[in-house]
């Protein structure tokens, strides 16, 4: 697929490899999975990729990145679907499936990338129904607490996205913020009941 490619052209592929794994390391974060309540699913993994990637590929295509950007973002894209494609071999899915579950995963990324682009523009409100249609309503009870600290951790993405230049993502360098920590509301009482018995 990348046999004939020219010296800037492998350069640009290099650069958008290493995009993909620090996407792809950041997204199977245990803390998505553990401390947001995002059920661990192969659907809502996929989700967690789309939602880091397709941040990823709206920076590159601010007008600020010019057409290199767009560039490393087709390529970052082509290498991200190239992955899947051979994960889903991995799992046993048939030759004659596969193209059929690339093009259904193609499209909503496509989706999530404009959606959560959009959702960005128009404030918090529009980042918390984002996440509620796209990952929060697969998960049977509602987890107020967790979909806020994930609109905060998706605002702080983009905010740290946006102080990276072109100069540091070709070389293939993207940094992700961490994740705010979860309020244990039932710990925090446990300590207090404790410090309130000690102090009699």
């Amino acid at each position: 697929m990348f046999a004939f490619f020219t010296k800037h052209q492998r350069k640009r592929l290099e650069a958008a490899k290493r995009l993909h794994r620090t996407v792809m390391t950041q997204s199977r974060q245990p803390d998505f999975y553990i401390n947001y309540k995002i059920p661990d699913t192969l659907e809502s993994r996929f989700e967690i990729l789309a939602l880091h990637g397709g941040l990823l590929v709206n920076r590159l295509c601010q007008p600020d990145m010019g057409a290199q950007g767009q560039r490393l973002a087709q390529t970052f894209f082509d290498v991200m679907f190239r992955d899947l494609d051979l994960s889903l071999r991995e799992m046993g899915v048939g030759d004659l499936a596969i193209p059929r579950r690339i093009k259904k995963l193609m499209s909503s990324f496509k989706g999530r990338t404009f959606a959560y682009d959009e959702a960005m523009k128009s404030g918090e409100g529009e980042v918390k129904h984002a996440l509620i249609r796209n990952i929060y309503g697969k998960v049977p009870a509602p987890y107020t607490e967790e979909l806020e600290m994930m609109v905060a951790y998706m605002q702080e993405c983009a905010r740290t996205l946006a102080q990276q230049g072109l100069s540091e993502l070709w070389q293939g360098k993207v940094h992700f913020p961490d994740l705010p920590e979860t309020l244990d509301i039932k710990e925090i009482e446990g300590q207090i009941g404790h410090g309130i018995k000690k102090a009699a």
